[in-house]
């Protein structure tokens, strides 16, 4: 087809392509739309180079690190109900595996080529590509993933010369812990320089099941009180680390963020998650995802340590790194680094670095977009993500939709994608839903930003968004979120409020059911006892309050010192501190509390909640100082029990490499043979 001219816009006689949707980049970002579209008949291709990260990283031999999701969390659902719902990361190779099943199943849409420009006019957008060939799209959807300075670091470090040496680094995050997880059992020093970070257990094992990340994130129980979820989802963590000196000392002493105040980004905590806040969890939130070092000794000390190292499972406890003084933490506003000598200067210390991790924030590698408005002046697009809609459709174009761009706090960027995929394809299929979405996307943007943000000040990590609260929205907003009272059974609702809002949660039936599903979700319910954790815990909050109003109610006093006393210990932080300290002892202090309370009822008064409280504490201190109990993030009481053998992890490890490194060797030899 010739166009010689569209809205006024010169094409100069260029032959065009017309197809209905095309995606650009893509790679496998785009194979849940890829699904959906290919299964309807619909017209599209996907223009992409198909280099990606993770192919870089192969060709460098780098991928030798596992996932900071979960497998629950990181496979699509339609593959992930072909494998063994185990509570376990993916590595690195396991993933790009995954990738490629799926490159070849829908190889035959993929166009090696790169896109350089996007006009974007009211119906339609014309794709510029490298190689001179135009496209003229509907509806173009583009996941060109992100630019990252550290991925250098990644792929071209040298970690067989650090030995003894001192590595200095100006940001965390995953990506730099995976860095210093290899240069720990070099005996090297790392100094951060940081203003503060958040970090939090991969996996941890409670009573006898095992719970990663995601899934302590029991997200639509926000919808029964934000004001009780704000407090139970971080364990009161927030007004600890508010008031470290005091409060924090008292009950949170022995974690990182406390016991260590150069890792506590309290100021930020503390203004976004307080009483005004309108989300409990706003956007925008870096949290670092570790191995914590008893959990990751339990699953891999069992005989084939080195053969998990070589899968990729690497120990990278920031918390156990900290603590043994493996790792220095440092201000980083307050330090200045000199790279002529190589030296950093913080106060009277002085130290020399042999090497200088720097980090960046990441930024989409979008190609060039112009909108071209009738009677409009073009105009480039230029990216911040409040101005897109859940972060996909810009306000300023039309049928453009940007994937991928949206990271998760905690649970799993493809968790976030498969939703992004599904939004996109009602979007192209049905135009109903598209008119709705674009008549009033101002106010929409408007509506979230005021839900999810705890200040108006737009930033680079606005993209980073807690995954079940966004993707129950994206449900929502396709009609697939379903509700707590369609389930047929008391069982249906519990799953609603603690299943986490993973995005096969959303696939077991209607439009986008996949099969095996459903099946799936009740296999990892049983797996996890019903999420027992959750609802002890959360019980265990609501009748530690029930019971010290019952022994205020019961006082010898006035109604007008009882009311405000009743008030004063709702909203106390300090209950929510004491209930995150009795983790593993829930199950029985809540049979306990509930036994005192029926005693209560036949002798009335203030004794027996007033003992039965006493001896909750004191069952909590002695369980505490008997190790039993665990905080569910950044322990740091038992890691001392772990020194033999993280030297035998890291005897382990320098093995592992010193074999790559000799295969390596012996590799290139026969090449240049």
């Amino acid at each position: 087809m010739e166009i010689k001219s569209i809205s006024g816009n010169a094409v100069s006689g260029e032959d065009v392509v017309t197809i209905e949707t095309l995606i650009v980049g893509g790679n496998f970002s785009a194979i849940p739309l890829v699904r959906e579209l290919e299964k309807e008949g619909k017209a599209f291709i996907i223009i992409a180079d198909g280099y990606s990260i993770w192919e870089r990283l192969e060709k460098s031999g780098r991928l030798d690190f596992d996932l900071v999701s979960s497998k629950q969390s990181s496979m699509y659902s339609f593959e992930l109900v072909n494998h063994d719902t185990k509570d376990v990361y993916p590595t690195s190779k396991e993933f790009l595996s995954f990738h490629r099943k799926y490159f070849a199943t829908y190889q035959r849409y993929f166009v090696k080529d790169w896109v350089t420009e996007v006009h974007n006019y009211d119906d339609f957008s014309l794709v510029y590509t490298r190689s001179g060939k135009i496209y003229r799209a509907t509806h173009v959807m583009i996941a060109t993933a992100f630019r990252r300075k550290i991925h250098d670091s990644i792929t071209n470090f040298d970690f067989g010369a650090a030995t003894n040496k001192t590595i200095a680094f100006t940001a965390y995050g995953d990506s730099a812990n995976l860095i210093v997880s290899k240069l720990m059992p070099g005996n090297n020093r790392v100094v951060l320089l940081t203003n503060g970070f958040v970090c939090l257990d991969k996996l941890a094992f409670f009573e006898k099941d095992s719970y990663t990340l995601d899934q302590l994130e029991m997200h639509n129980f926000r919808y029964v009180s934000k004001f009780i979820y704000k407090r139970l989802i971080g364990g009161g963590f927030n007004f600890s680390v508010m008031l470290p000196k005091t409060v924090g000392k008292w009950f949170f002493g022995e974690t990182l963020h406390v016991k260590y105040p150069m890792a506590n980004r309290n100021w930020k905590l503390a203004k976004e998650l307080g009483w005004d806040a309108t989300s409990p969890v706003p956007n925008g939130y870096i949290v670092i995802k570790y191995w914590p070092i008893d959990a990751y000794q339990r699953l891999y000390d069992d005989g084939q340590l080195e053969q998990h190292i070589e899968d990729g499972y690497l120990m990278n406890d920031i918390g156990y790194f900290v603590e043994q003084g493996k790792v220095d933490l440092w201000s980083k506003s307050q330090t200045t680094i000199d790279t002529d000598t190589r030296t950093i200067k913080w106060g009277d210390k002085i130290v020399q670095y042999d090497a200088l991790i720097e980090g960046d924030r990441e930024m989409p590698n979008l190609p060039l977009i112009i909108s071209k408005r009738s009677g409009s002046m073009d105009k480039p697009y230029e990216y911040v993500y409040r101005d897109n809609f859940m972060g996909i459709a810009p306000r300023e174009l039309k049928n453009i939709y940007l994937v991928g761009y949206t990271r998760p706090t905690s649970g799993g960027l493809n968790n976030i994608i498969e939703m992004q995929c599904l939004f996109v394809h009602r979007m192209i299929t049905d135009k109903s839903f598209n008119d709705s979405i674009y008549q009033n996307i101002e106010e929409r943007i408007k509506q979230y930003d005021i839900e999810y943000y705890g200040t108006a000040e737009k930033r680079l990590t606005d993209h980073l968004v807690f995954y079940g609260f966004y993707t129950h929205d994206l449900a929502k907003l396709i009609g697939i979120a379903g509700s707590a009272f369609t389930g047929k059974s008391l069982k249906d609702i519990f799953k609603y409020y603690l299943f986490p809002n993973n995005a096969f949660k959303y696939r077991q039936e209607g439009k986008y059911k996949v099969d095996g599903v459903k099946e799936m979700v009740e296999k990892i319910w049983q797996e996890h006892s019903g999420f027992s954790l959750m609802k002890h815990y959360i019980l265990n909050y609501l009748l530690m309050q029930v019971n010290i109003l019952a022994f205020i109610c019961l006082l010898p006093m006035s109604v007008f010192i009882k009311v405000p006393l009743s008030l004063l210990f709702l909203y106390n932080p300090f209950i929510v501190l004491v209930v995150a300290l009795a983790t593993n002892l829930h199950r029985y202090l809540n049979l306990f509390i509930v036994c005192a309370m029926v005693a209560t009822c036949f002798y009335p008064g203030p004794l027996i909640p007033g003992l039965s409280l006493l001896a909750v504490f004191v069952t909590i201190f002695i369980g505490r100082k008997a190790g039993i109990t665990r905080i569910p993030f950044n322990d740091l009481k038992n890691k001392s029990k772990y020194h033999d053998f993280f030297k035998r992890y890291s005897e382990a490890f320098n093995r592992v490499a010193e074999r790559k490194k000799s295969t390596a060797v012996a590799n290139a030899v026969l090449t240049e043979e």
